[in-house]
């Protein structure tokens, strides 16, 4: 154990004086807390915040209305419907293609018949809005004008046009659309946690082997003790890393929650306990099968030329995985018969059976058989990985193909 906790301690002592890592803690803990801060920033610099929106030019739209309406009462109802920010212009020129490319207005709108219409704009946005607004408006006042020739009055109308529906929503099990940020907060991190940790993991080990290190490290402890140390040390510095940024990132969520309006910042503080602890186990079971893929890849390169190419199928792996878990959570299918089976596989199990736990049904007995797979594939893999790692200090030259790995893997060592 003395070997275990001498090459652990140094691993770690090496991670927390690493430069990049120092870098990208403060970087990040500088984000967050600007980010949650933003509501006090703005009432510090109100002022000038204030007189930089007078200065921001409203949006101007061109209306032109070859229909039968009336051109007023038109453009009155697009100003009520569009708000503040808008700004409208009658125009009977209806090649306004021109004006939009120049820049003269920023959209136009060609009323051709009262349910149809040209929209021309330079740039739609992805989360452009106003060809949504400008149908709604067209539809209203086309059905106001059919119930208005059928007879009712303007009271009678009205009432017919703001008729809506009372519901009361009872979940039952996982409401998606709230469980939606957090959940994708959650995969975004772990994605980046474990591929960068995993990288340190293998770059670590090939630095060694480059410079002769491991040839002395074999002959002082045990692999097994170099490989369990060297993952535990640089799990312990991310693991440390992790909690230091989340726990600023809670403290400043509770000192600005009532300053904050952001609904995504919200849905994401809305995140149960139970979700964090899963986030916090599947994480540690993630990086361990990881970080010894990466380790043993480490150990096969003779040179830090080489590393590249063997830890590619890896980061294959893992990438498909990562794309697996985004996809299941903007289709929404999270209980499918194919994410499910993913959610058991242990490269995939940390982030697919997270995304289920948050978004979906899951059983008690499928989440302990799933950790229960990992820490099997842990041992399984840590045992492998030593003997990758033993070996791997005699191969040096080209790199080994999976019959060399293969043989490493079956061969009794002593």
């Amino acid at each position: 154990m003395r070997q275990f906790f001498s090459v652990f301690k140094f691993e770690l002592r090496g991670q927390l004086q690493s430069k990049v890592f120092r870098v990208i803690t403060i970087l990040l803990l500088v984000v967050i807390v600007l980010t949650l801060n933003v509501g006090r920033l703005e009432a510090l610099l109100g002022d000038s915040l204030d007189s930089l929106k007078k200065d921001d030019e409203a949006t101007k739209i061109a209306v032109c209305n070859k229909s039968e309406m009336d051109t007023e009462a038109l453009v009155e109802t697009f100003k009520m419907f569009f708000g503040e920010g808008y700004e409208f212009s009658v125009t009977k020129d209806d090649n306004l293609e021109k004006q939009v490319e120049k820049g003269d207005v920023d959209t136009a709108i060609i009323i051709e018949t009262p349910l149809k219409y040209k929209y021309i704009v330079e740039t739609v946005g992805m989360f452009d809005a106003d060809q949504q607004i400008i149908e709604q408006v067209l539809i209203t006042n086309y059905r106001y004008s059919y119930l208005q020739n059928a007879g009712l009055t303007a009271e009678q109308i009205t009432a017919a046009l703001e008729a809506g529906t009372e519901s009361d929503v009872v979940v039952t099990g996982k409401d998606q659309t709230q469980s939606f940020a957090y959940t994708y907060a959650i995969i975004m991190i772990l994605y980046m946690v474990l591929l960068l940790y995993g990288q340190f993991v293998a770059s670590s080990v090939a630095g060694e082997k480059s410079s002769r290190c491991m040839e002395v490290l074999i002959t002082s402890a045990k692999p097994m003790n170099l490989m369990f140390g060297k993952v535990l040390g640089s799990g312990s510095a991310g693991l440390l890393q992790l909690v230091l940024i989340l726990g600023t990132t809670v403290g400043c969520y509770q000192l600005n929650k009532n300053t904050l309006d952001n609904e995504m910042i919200v849905s994401l503080f809305g995140m149960p306990v139970s979700v964090a602890i899963y986030s916090i186990v599947f994480f540690i079971l993630g990086y361990f099968i990881y970080a010894f893929m990466f380790g043993a890849a480490g150990s096969l390169a003779s040179r830090a030329e080489d590393l590249g190419a063997l830890v590619m199928p890896i980061n294959v792996i893992f990438i498909f995985a990562f794309m697996v878990a985004i996809f299941t959570m903007t289709s929404g299918n999270v209980d499918g018969i194919f994410v499910t089976v993913c959610s058991f596989l242990p490269t995939f199990a940390p982030m697919l059976m997270l995304v289920r736990i948050c978004m979906g049904t899951v059983a008690v007995w499928e989440i302990a058989l799933s950790i229960a797979i990992q820490i099997a594939t842990i041992i399984l893999l840590g045992i492998g990985c030593a003997k990758v790692y033993r070996a791997g200090v005699l191969l040096y030259g080209n790199s080994p193909k999976f019959k060399d790995i293969w043989k490493i893997l079956t061969t009794k060592q002593e």
